[in-house]
């Protein structure tokens, strides 16, 4: 599924003349829960680079997006023996999204497939630090409603994301960690000007508690679970058309 989402990004890209590239400054929160506690905040901004192109067809068109993920967020937790623990933790990733999308009227709707894969590195010196890496598929399910006056285009969304899998590799264990998907929703709305659009919209995605997985080391038995997470992010796009 991943080749198929990049082959058709570079068979669209490559049938067409133009591009929109953006930036988003991103609002990030992620918090972990066991038991109903929290054992885990973190929270900053990251940045995100990405290009995006509708390609229209007779009755459909095609919308993919392929976009790069950074930055560094504050990390409020603790070790596994419950030690306090406060350092920076570094994100990258790469998004990927592959979209067909209906206008009709003033409404428009829209689905497809999206495959995200990001690292969480935390580094610490007063605990070992370690590096998760984490990717997601799910299927997007967007509608929305638009307006046009004169070159002014007003827009708004909200989508449901389906979430078909998501994996956890932490680099300190040697298991592959698959939270359950619960919700993931996005609001939204934007306005593009000519070839200038600006967009804001608040992004809520929960996960639920693992199933344990076991891993033998020095002749002990350990289980590892990913626990109940939340990820909120609050994203300030602005875009360019080429």
């Amino acid at each position: 599924m991943r080749r198929f989402i990049f082959l058709g990004i570079l068979a669209v890209f490559s049938s067409s003349y133009s591009l929109d590239f953006q930036y988003s400054l991103k609002s990030f929160t992620w918090k972990e829960y066991e038991g109903g506690k929290q054992l885990l905040k973190e929270s900053g901004f990251l940045h995100e680079f990405g290009f995006s192109h509708r390609f229209d067809a007779d009755v459909l068109y095609i919308k993919p997006y392929a976009g790069i993920e950074i930055g560094s967020v504050n990390y409020d937790g603790q070790t596994q023996s419950g030690t306090p623990v406060k350092s920076d933790t570094n994100y990258w990733g790469v998004l990927t999204r592959l979209c067909i999308g209906k206008e009709i009227g003033l409404f428009f709707g829209e689905t497809g497939v999206g495959y995200d894969y990001w690292k969480r590195n935390l580094e610490t010196s007063s605990a070992i630090g370690y590096t998760e890496t984490w990717s997601q598929f799910y299927i997007p399910l967007r509608i929305g409603i638009k307006t046009k006056i004169n070159d002014t285009k007003l827009y708004g969304f909200g989508e449901y994301r389906i979430n078909i899998q998501t994996k956890n590799e932490p680099s300190i264990n040697p298991v592959t960690l698959k939270p359950k998907g619960d919700l993931f929703l996005t609001i939204g709305g934007g306005v593009k000007i000519k070839r200038i659009n600006f967009e804001l919209s608040y992004s809520y995605d929960r996960w639920k508690k693992s199933d344990k997985e076991y891993y033998v080391s020095g002749g002990n038995v350990y289980a590892v679970w990913q626990p109940k997470s939340k990820r909120e992010i609050i994203r300030i796009t602005a875009g360019y058309s080429f």
